[in-house]
């Protein structure tokens, strides 16, 4: 029981650290100052995952624009791509989520999530 409340207190005062030393949308700056590092397209895409979750959009937009313009190809861009389009969409900034559903279905032509993406840009293509 003494190492349960060890471990829970050691993981709250790292939370606890790690919140009020770092500012989250710090970690897109270090990851651009950094795009050439292998984990960088990771933590671009993350990060724009994290805002979406968090109902921030336009955050989620933005962190996602720098992983498709930092990382063009990679194993992050096919979704990297379907979440900008979501994200741009929820800002009602239809322009980049119709550009960017028409790059996925150019560039992933055989991705098993492309039928999905046709039908998302038939919906907003007049929007």
């Amino acid at each position: 029981m003494n190492k349960f409340l060890i471990t829970v207190a050691l993981l709250y005062g790292t939370y606890w650290y790690a919140s009020n030393r770092f500012n989250f949308s710090d970690t897109l700056v270090y990851a651009h100052k950094h795009q050439y590092s292998n984990w960088a397209p990771a933590i671009d895409y993350y990060v724009g995952v994290v805002y979406f979750q968090r109902s921030q959009p336009g955050k989620a937009q933005e962190a996602l624009t720098q992983l498709v313009t930092d990382h063009s190809t990679g194993p992050y861009t096919a979704k990297g791509l379907q979440l900008l389009a979501a994200a741009a969409q929820e800002n009602k900034d239809f322009d980049v989520a119709r550009q960017t559903l028409q790059r996925f279905i150019e560039e992933f032509p055989d991705h098993k999530e492309r039928p999905v993406a046709e039908k998302r840009l038939e919906i907003i293509k007049f929007k």
